[in-house]
């Protein structure tokens, strides 16, 4: 009877020791991804609002990191039906609203580069001094830690305007890269 009593002693110290390696590891782990987020949206005009009809569509992915403080990006669009592209950037807005610009990918402010016409792909970064509101939101210029909390709320859109469209040719709701995508 002592011998399986031992044993088990022995069985379960194991177990826990494991089980505390594992828990370590992965708190390290995740600890050491210093609080980045993928982020993504799917670009069309049926999310714009009003919606537009356009065989236009794209799409955005970003990384977040809250050590840097940065968000690495890269927006990819083709097919555009509305003429030259005027402006690319992402809004403060739910996805059934329509709201202010928070930060460029190109056409003006921070990122004056002119978008790529009908189709293409812009990268960037942004950091703080990016950020240009929307002031009259609660946004002020300057203000990364709400723009990514917007971004994480969901509350941001990425949108691309043309000439045809100057309030927007195509749009999507930034995400969670792991979450279902909301279209209208």
């Amino acid at each position: 009877m002592e011998g399986i009593v031992t044993k088990r002693f022995w069985l379960a110290a194991a177990s826990a020791l494991v089980i505390g390696v594992v828990i370590t590891a992965t708190y390290s782990s995740a600890a050491g991804a210093g609080g980045k987020k993928h982020v993504k949206a799917t670009l069309n005009g049926l999310q714009e609002d009003p919606s537009v009809s356009t065989t236009g569509h794209g799409t955005f992915e970003a990384v977040i990191d809250d050590d840097g403080p940065v968000i690495d990006w890269e927006l990819t669009y083709e097919g555009l039906e509305g003429g030259n592209t005027l402006f690319a950037h992402v809004h403060f807005g739910s996805h059934d609203h329509n709201g202010g610009v928070a930060v460029f990918f190109c056409g003006g402010s921070t990122k004056p580069t002119p978008c790529p016409n009908g189709g293409g792909t812009v990268t960037g970064t942004w950091v703080p001094a990016d950020v240009v509101g929307p002031n009259a939101q609660g946004i002020e210029p300057g203000a990364f830690d709400e723009l990514v909390a917007a971004i994480r709320a969901g509350h941001t859109y990425a949108n691309v305007h043309t000439v045809r469209w100057p309030g927007g040719e195509i749009r999507g709701q930034v995400n969670n890269a792991n979450q279902r995508e909301e279209t209208k």
